[in-house]
């Protein structure tokens, strides 16, 4: 893997990349709480094919962290996603993007934007919808009733946490003293094997991991961007629903279709941390999309 450092105004961003960069770009975003060595088997698994892209989102694992919490909302966060394409692909390249988590979130923002979303080529989503079109969905679920009530309070009941981590010092407290149980419970409960390495993460590894961002929460879940308008995104998607979540329900993705001009749906019974558990399978879908491009 080659890597390189990206100063940015607020950060510095950590990229890692392998391929040709004569082919395709594909690059990969990382959600809380990861760094870009989730998706290292699936970037070793593409290499030969495409020019594979990870970084470190900000605060993350080798990435700075930006001197103010205000840093961790969505748009900045979108302007280092640019940055990284233009850094990596030259200033009017392009990438397919694939997004897990967090970087499922972010990414939702990115290929909804008119401007950045010109430079995704297609747009695969794992486990996180766009935090706008989600709040809206949950929240006209429960105020209008009928048939979304149900699946909406559901996915409330599933995403206790961003609230929780909205209680004011709460996640400081939590990151700075019981960080690394916290850490390990949630990577247990969203499927992550016993035996796998990022389970056995040291403490200092798990502090860089979370203490800036679980700001992420704290700057946008309660205040998340405008929802896009139905059929606004042009980007080629592909949600990959996972029905056993333990963080986020199927309806909610579901839901995320009607924004899109072209995306398809496709299941698998798998937890959360699926990039970790079904790598292959993951892996056949981003090449199915990215080749039925070019």
């Amino acid at each position: 893997m080659r890597t390189r450092t990206l100063r940015r105004p607020q950060t510095e961003l950590h990229i890692v990349e392998d391929g040709d960069p004569a082919n395709p770009a594909i690059l990969f975003l990382h959600g809380f709480p990861d760094c870009h060595d989730l998706w290292l088997p699936h970037m070793q698994a593409l290499s030969s094919d495409y020019h594979v892209i990870g970084f470190d989102m900000r605060g993350a694992g080798q990435s700075t962290p930006p001197a103010r919490a205000e840093g961790y909302r969505i748009p900045c966060l979108l302007e280092d996603i640019d940055a990284v394409i233009t850094a990596t692909r030259g200033g009017e390249g392009t990438a397919h993007l694939v997004g897990h988590d967090w970087g499922s979130i972010i990414g939702w923002s990115f290929v909804a934007d008119p401007v950045y979303g010109r430079r995704a080529e297609s747009w695969t989503s794992l486990s996180g919808p766009h935090l706008g079109a989600a709040a809206e969905w949950v929240r006209n679920g429960i105020l209008k009733g009928g048939g979304d009530r149900k699946p909406a309070l559901n996915q409330v009941l599933h995403s206790w946490y961003m609230l929780a981590l909205n209680v004011p010092g709460l996640g400081q407290a939590v990151f700075s003293t019981v960080g690394t149980p916290v850490y390990r419970a949630a990577l247990t409960m969203g499927g992550v094997p016993a035996d796998h390495p990022h389970l056995a993460r040291s403490r200092d590894e798990v502090t860089r991991l979370t203490r800036h961002t679980f700001q992420l929460y704290r700057q946008n879940a309660l205040s998340p961007p405008p929802t896009p308008r139905p059929g606004s995104i042009r980007t080629p998607s592909q949600i990959l629903i996972l029905e056993e979540d333990a963080f986020a329900t199927p309806a909610v993705y579901e839901a995320m279709t009607r924004y899109c001009q072209q995306v398809s749906c496709k299941r698998l019974a798998a937890n959360h941390w699926a990039p970790v558990t079904h790598p292959e399978w993951i892996q056949e879908r981003i090449r199915g999309l990215v080749a039925s491009l070019h």
